[in-house]
């Protein structure tokens, strides 16, 4: 593949300059998406992805020089989408509730992005910039978790000797490998029922003797 020129680069670090490029580029990630999600990323190639788009097979090099650079820019998205779901702020004051929020926050939020997701833990074994992505994910939810049971105890409603980093952790550990089970692996659960059990063990673990 030849080397981009000067005006390709520009483009590709700093993104489209006019409103009809950041339509075609726009035009281009859901076109990736929707192709890595159908064939995987082994699989997807760029003829694919200018096809569903309906594009050029040189308007591609244009805006990404790799295949790989496309699915990053896909993964960010969905990272983006992730973390604003999560940011939002929980209406009720009570503990249980908030549990429940939480938890049904991060089922529907990470539902439609399974299968990216899944494809960013394959490729983050070997590539940083993604394995610091996940991470991203996963951090944001586990930091806010600790948030949640550091107010808990400043009020006297968890337990006061309760590692709060580390339980905050098992806590996102458990909900994300549930999810993964479930969305992934199709492991088939009652979502209500599942809830319902998450909730139970997350309060439990949270407050323990100091209720």
């Amino acid at each position: 593949m030849r080397e981009p020129t000067e005006v390709q680069q520009t483009r590709r670090d700093e993104g489209p300059t006019t409103e009809r490029g950041a339509q075609r580029k726009s035009a281009l990630l859901v076109a990736a998406r929707r192709v890595f999600e159908q064939k995987g990323f082994i699989e997807a190639t760029v003829k694919d992805i200018t096809a569903q788009a309906g594009v050029a097979h040189g308007t591609f090099y244009i805006y990404f020089d790799t295949k790989e650079a496309a699915f990053t820019a896909v993964a960010h998205a969905v990272a983006e989408e992730m973390l604003a779901a999560l940011s939002v702020p929980v209406a009720s004051e009570e503990f249980p509730d908030r549990v429940r929020d939480a938890l049904r926050r991060y089922v529907e939020a990470y539902r439609p992005n399974a299968t990216v997701i899944g494809l960013i833990e394959q490729l983050a074994t070997f590539s940083p910039n993604l394995r610091q992505l996940r991470l991203d994910i996963r951090t944001a939810f586990v930091q806010r978790t600790r948030r949640g049971i550091e107010s808990m105890r400043a009020r006297g409603l968890a337990d006061p000797d309760l590692d709060v980093e580390y339980t905050a952790e098992a806590l996102g550990t458990m909900l994300e490998y549930t999810c993964y089970l479930w969305f992934s692996l199709d492991r088939e659960f009652d979502e209500p029922r599942l809830i319902d059990a998450l909730s139970a063990i997350w309060e439990k673990a949270v407050i323990g003797k100091g209720r």
